[in-house]
C-alpha cells in the first residue's frame, strides 16, 4: 500500500486507488500522514479539523468515526500489518513503512542530491534533485487544501519544494547547464517573485547566456518591488551579484574542472578533512548562494567520510590585481528598447533585431568617445549599460562630477541631435531611449597589477546608487545625486528627481558659472519633453 501526499491525496493499492470517504476521513489521513509514524494528540487533530469557534460539540464522536473507517479502509487495502491506524495515548499514530510514502521518498532524494551537490558532482545532483521533484503531481494535499485547509505543516512542505527547486536549479548552474535552466528559471521566478534566490540564479544564467540587460533587468525589477510592496532593499547577496554582473566579475563564469591526479603526483598529497565536520547553515530564504555556489561546487572534494589525500597540482605564480578605495565619479549610460518594440511573436524577423543591435553599438562607440574626451575611462559595458570613470587626479579643467555630467549631456546630444526631424530617423532610432545617471562618492577600483594608474573595473555600494537613479531617469535625462550636484558647483542646474532633495534631474550644464548659456556640444535643457533617440 502506497500513500501519495505530493498532489491529491492517495492511497494505491497494488494498481487499483482505495477509496478514502468524505472530508473529515481524508483531513484525518492527511494529517497522519505528515506526522507518520508518531503519535499526534487527539487535540491537535481537533484542532486541525475544526476552527476553534466552529468546533461542534460532537467532534470528538465525527473524529473517532473517521478513525474507524480508515482502521477498515486500511485492513482491506493490503496486507495485515501493511500500514496501522493506532491508538496510542494520548491520541494516534498511523504506522508504515517510510518509503510508502511519496513524502519520505521526497526528501530522502532531496539529501542524497544535496549530498551530491555539496560534494562537487552537479551532474548527479541535477538527475537526484529531478528524480526528487518529479514525484510532485500538484500543490501537497491538494484536495485538503481546495477545501480550505491550512496547516503549517503544508505550508512548510510548499515551501520545502521551492528550497529543492532553487537547489535543482544551482546543480544545473554549476554543471554548465545555464542555456537549459533558463526557462524553469523564468517560469519560477515569474510564479515566485520574491524569492531572491531564484532570482539571483536567473541573473546568473542570463549573464551566462550573453543578455546581461537582462540580467540586471531582473534585479531592477525585484527591487522595485521590494521597495514599493515591503520598503525593503536586496539582499547582500544580490546586491554583490548585480554589481558583479555590471563589473563582468571573472568569477561569474563557470568554475573549471578538478584536473584528474596523474600517478607522478601521487607523492606529494594534502590531507583533506573529513565529510562530517560542522558546516556553517544559512538560511536558504534570504541567502543567494548563485555567485559564490559554482566557486564551491567546482572545487569542493568529492569526500568519503574518512579523511585522505589528494594531489596539488603545481600552479603557476598569479600576480593579484590591486584593489583601492577611491574618491571619484561614475556615470551610467543605458539605452533601453522600448516596450513593445521588439514582440516575441517577431524576434525570428532578423533583420530588426540586427537594426537595433547595430543602433545599440553606435551608442555605445558614442558614449565611449564623450566619456573619453572629457577624461574619463569606460571600465565596464553590460548590453546597453556603459559605466565611465571620472577621477579628479586624471584630467584637468574641472573636477571629476563635472566633467561626468559634462560628458552625460555630450552622449544625450550626440545621440539625440536637438531639432532633429523624425523623417530622418530610423526606426531602430525610434525605438529606443537613452537615459542617465551620474553618481559621486567613495568605491573600490581595481587595477590591472603593475599599472596603478589604469583602472579596470569599479565596485561598492556606490553602483548600486547609480543604478538606483537610472532608473529613476525619463527618456533623455540625466539624474544626479546630492554628493555629485555639490561636487559639481554652479556651472550646472537641476530641479529634484523624486520630489526630496537627495536627487536630482539636471536642467543645464553652462560653460561657466553664472552663464546663461549652456556649453557648447553638451547643452543639457530639461524643459523640452522627453523623447526618443533622435528626437
Amino acid at each position: 500500500m502506497r500513500f501519495r501526499m505530493l498532489g491529491p491525496l492517495e492511497v494505491v493499492s497494488g494498481d487499483q486507488r482505495v477509496p478514502l470517504g468524505g472530508t473529515k476521513q481524508r483531513a484525518t489521513l492527511g494529517y497522519l500522514l505528515l506526522q507518520a509514524n508518531q503519535v499526534v494528540p487527539t487535540s491537535r487533530l481537533l484542532s486541525v479539523l475544526w476552527q476553534a469557534d466552529n468546533m461542534p460539540v460532537t467532534a470528538r464522536k465525527i473524529l473517532q468515526n473517521a478513525v474507524w473507517g480508515l482502521r477498515g479502509i486500511l485492513a482491506e487495502g493490503g496486507p495485515q500489518g501493511a500500514a496501522e491506524l493506532v491508538t496510542r495515548a494520548p491520541g494516534y499514530l498511523i504506522r508504515t513503512d517510510p518509503d510508502q510514502i511519496d513524502l519520505n521518498v521526497f526528501r530522502r532524494r532531496v539529501g542524497e542530491g544535496r549530498a551530491e551537490l555539496a560534494g562537487g558532482r552537479p551532474e548527479a545532483a541535477v538527475a537526484s534533485l529531478g528524480a526528487a521533484l518529479a514525484l510532485w503531481r500538484g500543490p501537497a494535499l491538494a484536495d485538503l487544501a481546495e477545501t480550505g485547509v491550512v496547516w503549517p505543516e503544508l505550508t512548510a512542505v510548499q515551501n520545502a519544494r521551492l528550497d529543492v527547486l532553487e537547489d535543482y536549479f544551482e546543480a544545473k548552474l554549476a554543471a554548465g547547464q545555464h542555456y537549459a535552466v533558463l526557462g524553469e528559471l523564468e517560469a519560477a521566478v515569474e510564479a515566485e517573485p520574491l524569492r531572491e534566490r531564484s532570482s539571483g540564479q536567473l541573473m546568473l544564467a542570463l549573464y551566462r547566456c550573453g543578455r546581461q540587460a537582462h540580467a540586471l533587468t531582473v534585479y531592477n525589477r525585484l527591487r522595485a518591488t521590494l521597495v514599493e510592496d515591503l520598503g525593503l532593499e536586496p539582499g547582500h547577496e544580490l546586491r554583490r551579484l548585480q554589481r558583479a554582473i555590471l563589473a563582468h566579475d571573472p568569477s561569474l563564469g563557470l568554475a573549471p574542472p578538478r584536473p584528474a591526479a596523474a600517478p607522478a603526483q601521487q607523492a606529494a598529497l594534502t590531507p583533506v578533512p573529513a565529510a562530517d565536520q560542522p558546516c556553517e547553515r544559512v538560511d536558504r530564504r534570504r541567502t543567494l548562494t548563485a555567485v559564490s555556489g559554482h566557486r564551491r561546487h567546482g572545487h569542493a572534494p568529492e569526500w568519503t567520510g574518512a579523511p585522505r589525500a589528494v594531489a596539488v597540482p603545481q600552479r603557476a605564480v598569479v600576480r593579484p590585481d590591486v584593489l583601492r578605495r577611491q574618491d571619484l565619479s561614475v556615470l551610467l549610460v543605458q539605452a533601453r528598447v522600448a516596450p513593445g518594440a521588439l514582440r516575441l511573436d517577431e524576434a525570428r524577423h532578423l533583420d530588426r533585431a540586427v537594426d537595433l543591435d547595430e543602433t545599440l553599438e553606435r551608442v555605445s562607440a558614442a558614449t565611449r568617445t564623450r566619456i573619453e574626451h572629457f577624461g574619463g575611462r569606460v571600465v565596464g559595458s553590460v548590453g546597453p549599460v556603459s559605466l565611465g570613470l571620472f577621477r579628479d587626479e586624471d584630467e584637468e579643467g574641472g573636477g571629476a562630477a563635472l566633467r561626468a555630467l559634462r560628458a552625460a549631456a555630450a552622449v544625450r546630444d550626440a545621440v539625440t541631435p536637438p531639432g532633429r526631424s523624425a523623417v530622418h530617423r530610423s526606426p531602430a532610432e525610434r525605438d529606443l531611449t537613452l537615459h542617465a545617471a551620474v553618481v559621486t562618492g567613495r568605491a573600490l577600483v581595481r587595477f590591472a597589477p603593475g599599472d596603478p594608474g589604469a583602472p579596470q573595473s569599479v565596485n561598492g555600494a556606490l553602483l548600486d546608487l547609480g543604478q538606483r537613479l537610472l532608473a529613476l531617469a525619463a527618456p533623455g535625462e540625466i539624474v544626479a545625486c546630492e554628493s555629485a550636484r555639490l561636487a559639481a558647483g554652479p556651472e550646472v542646474s537641476y530641479c529634484p528627481a523624486d520630489g526630496s532633495a537627495r536627487h536630482w534631474r539636471v536642467r543645464e550644464v553652462y560653460a561657466r558659472p553664472g552663464s546663461a548659456a549652456p556649453a557648447a556640444a553638451y547643452s543639457a535643457p530639461f524643459a523640452r519633453p522627453p523623447r526618443r533617440i533622435g528626437a
